[in-house]
């Protein structure tokens, strides 16, 4: 065996892989998956003592110590951890959550555990807010039950937004189930303003004093400056959403959240500045800052795994021992995963771990070698050899939930490792110095300044170079081809050696020009989208979700045969340039026959001066509703000679007001708004207009497709009830539906059975900040007998029909994240996913509906 492998010690880490994967799926199944996993450690135990007894625990292959004892360390890990999990969600989900969940309103007494950050209440700003919490108590009008079950809360802002970590307060709210692996047991949709149980610990207001000091000395800084607080304490709600998302972009998003990194460049500083002192004292100043650190950015999962993470790789660092590294990651993911089993499932761990493991393992070797290429600029090998090992280790994880590569993620790291630890420290003592003395806080900001302005440039014009993100097949097969072409490089080393230099110099001058140079970069943009988005449209297309992000825009083709060209429906534009004109491009569409736009938010009519500038409109429609942003699309509208309809639905009639374009190859008929809704309503402000939507659905070519916007649960519930969507759905379901509000948790759970087509499109941007889409939503989906589709993972959706009239998602992957589909529902495939019948005839899913609604029971 090589020297190499036998420098690791990986006695722990199988035990270690073990406990995670019993993690992963003793949380996601019920108690026969527990029980088997019992069995399997119990056997695995039997055969580890058999072999033992048998003189096979004497051999001892280096690197990964004797067998008997490894395996018995194995079997217990997995026992440890499937106990845990069967311990702690018997306190988690009790009885009385779940009757909770499945009853109406109810009053809460929670304990707020993060602070409270901007959340999915749409993109206007107006709203809501969500922090992690736990649910202590629940009380109905004949009983109140205590519990201590970790909740994911949405509020509306105010008195929500002011609380800190360790408050106590109640109100009366809605609890919605989440997906059974997912941390939070319930979503807790609350009513009205907190009212206070007690007062919060003096800590975590000292801490959220400290926060808030920090967010309001950045408020006059450049817009780049709002990195600081996110940089320094995790506080990512003022950063522009354009630098956060060519942040995202380029994988330096990884900036804006506490990071195993960012504890390392704390202790790292702390252990320097007291190298005189003894090891016991550094030690305990060490978990004195570390503790302090956690109560200052708030005790969320992520934080305490980065401390943890953070810790191993500083230990492993200084040591310079791999061997005692991987023992000590090993060690700490165990018993992360034995403390907290729901962690394992979370990518963020998954990625924590793998980029931990890659810097530890992989940046000596890659630094040497990258060294010996560089020559006289050896010095820059370890800038570019840590995010190079990271991002390699942490590929495996991304191409099983990304489907793209971000091209520049090692440059972008690079380029900016060198201002990242001045930045973290100048922002941390920013935040420290701000209640005491305010103008040394500000001098540091200021100092701090050129490092966001880099970090800004750096994201910035990288994103907007050229194939800044390469298309790659999301799941398994993305993974395999990146094995494949791994191996092709491996065995292409040779020319490299000989050729390498060159190469490099050449790379790097023509991304140099790409980025730098502004009529290159425009130039070789407009000759490479074109084409990269001509790809994403398939022929004789019905239905188009166009790939914009965090918004919705969809395309419903006009013509009995498909395409667009004979026009289409268009159901809202998207956020502003967001790259709708190159999807109606591709798509064929230049004449659009009836533009519908739900609401007013900018994510769902942003797009609407890239879609007069390149097709032309011959109707609109608009929800009737008196608000004011919707004047303002109105009268754009109308200043570009497109004809306005207001849209408002009768409450006493059995069908919605229908509309005939394309001299009748489309219908539309809206469903909503209701007059009772808008007037109960009255006049209409930002945080209102979700729930006033315009729903409709289309019919054309033989397809139909039900979009609804951002209606929330109650206005769901709402159009449930309404006679012109029972009318629909007596007709049967229909076979597209446009899920509401990007999959937001704020749905209603009989609307998602009762109304779900057989393709569920989800229009959601990559990594938004809102958490979109919900799992529980996905599952609902799944359990409709939908098939869902996330333009996130998919960019541009095509649904078109097949032979047979079935119902094909081509140009896609379906998302991986969906939890186990229903047995009988649509099954995607590799390349073109077909979209069969619902498990059940249309008419029994609506007449299936009526029964749940009757007996009062959620599906």
């Amino acid at each position: 065996m090589s020297g190499r492998l036998r420098a690791l010690d990986l006695r722990l880490a199988v035990p270690a892989l073990a406990a995670w994967a019993v993690a992963v799926v003793a949380t996601a199944g019920g108690a026969v998956v527990r029980g088997g996993v019992a069995a399997a450690a119990t056997l695995l135990a039997l055969l580890a003592v058999r072999w033992g007894s048998r003189g096979g625990g004497g051999a001892h292959r280096s690197g990964w110590g004797p067998p008997v004892p490894m395996l018995l360390l194995t079997a217990a890990a997995m026992l440890a951890v499937d106990g845990s999990v069967v311990v702690q969600d018997a306190v988690r989900r009790p009885p009385a959550l779940l009757a909770a969940v499945e009853s109406g309103s109810v009053t809460v007494v929670l304990r707020v555990d993060s602070p409270p950050s901007r959340a999915a209440a749409g993109l206007d700003g107006g709203g809501r807010v969500s922090f992690a919490a736990t649910l202590e108590e629940v009380g109905s009008q004949t009983s109140v039950a205590s519990m201590r079950s970790p909740v994911r809360v949405l509020a509306p802002g105010g008195g929500w937004g002011d609380l800190v970590p360790g408050a106590r307060v109640s109100a009366p709210a809605t609890l919605r189930p989440t997906a059974p692996s997912g941390r939070p047991t319930a979503l807790v949709l609350v009513r009205g303003d907190p009212v206070p149980r007690g007062v919060p610990p003096p800590p975590q207001v000292l801490a959220a004093r400290v926060r808030a000091d920090l967010r309001g000395a950045t408020a006059g800084l450049p817009g780049h400056a709002q990195l600081l607080p996110g940089i320094a304490v995790g506080d990512d709600d003022r950063v522009p959403v354009a630098l956060a998302d060519a942040m995202s972009a380029t994988s330096l998003g990884h900036l804006l959240a506490v990071s195993g990194a960012h504890v390392a460049i704390v202790l790292g500083l702390v252990m320097t500045l007291a190298g005189g002192l003894s090891l016991a004292i550094r030690l305990a100043i060490g978990v004195l800052v570390l503790g302090g650190l956690v109560l200052l950015v708030g005790p969320e999962p992520s934080v305490v795994r980065a401390s943890a993470m953070g810790v191993v790789l500083l230990l492993a660092l200084a040591l310079g021992r791999r061997s005692q590294a991987m023992a000590a990651l090993s060690a700490a993911v165990g018993v992360l995963v034995l403390l907290d089993p729901w962690i394992a499932g979370s990518i963020g761990f998954a990625l924590s771990v793998s980029a931990t493991a890659g810097i530890v393992l992989g940046s000596g070797r890659l630094t040497a070698a990258i060294a010996d290429r560089l020559g006289r600029a050896a010095a820059l090998a370890p800038a570019l050899a840590v995010p190079l090992a990271a991002q390699i280790a942490c590929l495996p994880v991304l191409l099983l939930v990304d489907p793209g590569v971000a091209t520049y993620a090692v440059p972008a790291n690079a380029l900016v490792a060198p201002v990242v630890p001045a930045v973290t420290l100048l922002g941390l003592g920013a935040a420290v110095l701000g209640g005491v003395w305010p103008a040394g806080a500000h001098a540091l900001l200021l100092a701090a300044t050129p490092g966001t302005w880099w970090i800004d440039q750096v994201a910035t014009r990288l994103a907007s170079a050229p194939l800044a993100r390469l298309p790659w097949p999301v799941g398994w097969r993305g993974l395999l081809l990146a094995v494949v072409l791994t191996g092709a490089a491996w065995r292409g080393r040779a020319w490299w050696r000989r050729h390498g230099r060159v190469a490099t110099a050449a790379g790097l001058a023509l991304v140099l020009v790409a980025v730098v140079v502004p009529a290159t970069r425009q130039s070789v943009g407009d000759v490479v989208r074109p084409v990269w988005s001509a790809t994403s449209v398939a022929p004789g297309w019905r239905v188009v979700a166009c790939g914009v992000g965090q918004g919705a825009a969809v395309l419903v083709s006009a013509a009995p045969e498909g395409g667009g060209e004979a026009g289409a429906v268009v159901l809202d534009v998207g956020p502003p340039d967001s790259g709708l004109g190159p999807c109606l491009r591709a798509a064929g569409v230049s004449r659009v026959v009836a533009l519908v736009l739900s609401h007013a938010d900018l994510d769902h009519v942003g797009g609407l001066d890239e879609l007069l500038a390149v097709a032309s409109v011959e109707r609109a429609y608009l929800p009737d509703v008196p608000e004011e942003r919707l004047a303002e699309v109105r009268r754009a509208l109308v200043a570009a000679d497109v004809p306005v309809v207001d849209v408002v639905v009768a409450d006493e009639i059995p069908a919605g007001p229908v509309a005939s374009v394309a001299g009748g190859a489309a219908t539309l008929e809206f469903l909503w708004p209701t007059r009772r809704a808008v007037e109960l309503r009255g006049e209409v402000d930002e945080s209102e207009a979700n729930g006033l939507s315009l729903a409709v659905l289309v019919r054309a070519g033989g397809t139909s497709v039900l979009a609804v916007g951002d209606l929330g649960a109650g206005a769901q519930a709402a159009l449930l009830r309404t006679p012109a969507l029972a009318a629909v759905l007596d007709a049967g379901a229909p076979d597209v539906t446009v899920v509401a509000h990007h999959g937001s948790p704020d749905a209603d759970p009989a609307f998602l059975a009762a109304a779900s087509g057989r393709v569920a499109l989800v229009s959601v941007g990559a990594d938004n900040r809102y958490g979109h889409p919900a799992p529980w939503v996905l599952t609902a989906i799944d359990e409709a007998g939908s098939l869902p589709v996330r333009t996130d993972l998919c960019g541009t959706v095509t649904v078109r029909r097949a032979d047979g009239g079935r119902l094909e998602v081509t140009r896609c992957v379906p998302h991986a994240q969906t939890p186990a589909r229903a047995p009988g529902s649509p099954t995607p495939t590799s390349r073109t996913s077909t979209a069969a019948a619902p498990t059940r005839a249309p008419e029994a899913r609506a007449s299936g509906w009526r029964r749940r609604r009757r007996d009062g029971r959620p599906p």
